[in-house]
């Protein structure tokens, strides 16, 4: 495979790198103060590749892989600006380098984290979600802002349902076995809620889209009790307007 889509990666990470005063240089990589960075496509291990190394007194240390995106001929130039989304939240978190959004009462708006202790709650379940879609924390945030408070099945139905159908009906191998690490978490982990959305979450993305319904029930393929639940959960999907109006947009 060529290296036809590593300007889209670029691309998108872009507006960060401005931000943060990097500046190209002859080999490929980015320079600021503080980092070097060089992203690049591994054609034997058919992967983009972020490295970084932290610059000292004008001195460049050694680069270290920070991220990795397995990418073959079956991907296009939408998975590549998803790498750039990766690639970017994952740069921003090796300089230390947090997002905050500020409410209309000047109140910071923080990101779910997992209960420590006891069963995964929906909160629990959100931040995993969130660590598989990074893009989607400014969406979380922005929700936060304008209703008050976590309205989680209008947030999944807006924003994770749809990122969901798109990985699912790709199969990639490499994504689709992490967001089976989380669901089978959550599923073992979790409280009621928390098992319910993701079961919820799951039908929605397969709603009317036998492509993705069929992935779906490979990824479950080893979990027969997960994956029971889904199947006798998509009529209910189906017969509950109020329920079906929240999570499909």
């Amino acid at each position: 495979m060529d290296n036809r889509y590593y300007e889209n990666v670029i691309g998108e990470m872009k507006p960060f790198l401005d931000e943060h005063k990097f500046s190209l240089k002859e080999d490929g990589s980015f320079v600021n103060g503080s980092r070097s960075v060089k992203i690049s496509y591994n054609e034997e291990r058919q992967m983009y590749v972020l490295s970084a190394a932290v610059i000292e007194d004008g001195e460049t240390g050694e680069y270290s892989d920070i991220d990795s995106w397995l990418f073959d001929d079956s991907q296009n130039a939408r998975d590549a600006v998803a790498v750039g989304v990766d690639f970017t939240a994952a740069l921003r978190e090796n300089m230390g380098i947090k997002i905050k959004r500020v409410t209309a009462n000047g109140a910071d708006i923080e990101l779910p984290s997992a209960s420590k202790g006891g069963s995964m709650t929906v909160a629990g379940f959100t931040k995993k979600l969130l660590d598989v879609f990074p893009s989607l924390k400014d969406e979380y945030k922005a929700h936060i802002a304008h209703y008050g408070n976590f309205l989680y099945l209008n947030f999944f139905g807006e924003q994770v349902v749809p990122k969901l159908k798109t990985m699912l009906s790709e199969a990639n191998k490499k994504q689709i076995k992490k967001l089976d690490d989380v669901f089978e978490y959550v599923y073992i982990h979790g409280d009621r809620d928390a098992v319910n959305a993701a079961v919820a979450v799951l039908c929605a993305a397969a709603y009317n889209d036998e492509k993705v319904h069929a992935s779906i029930k490979e990824m479950l393929s080893e979990n027969k009790h997960f994956a029971d639940a889904f199947e006798n959960f998509l009529p209910v999907l189906s017969n509950n307007k109020k329920l079906r109006a929240a999570l499909i947009k």
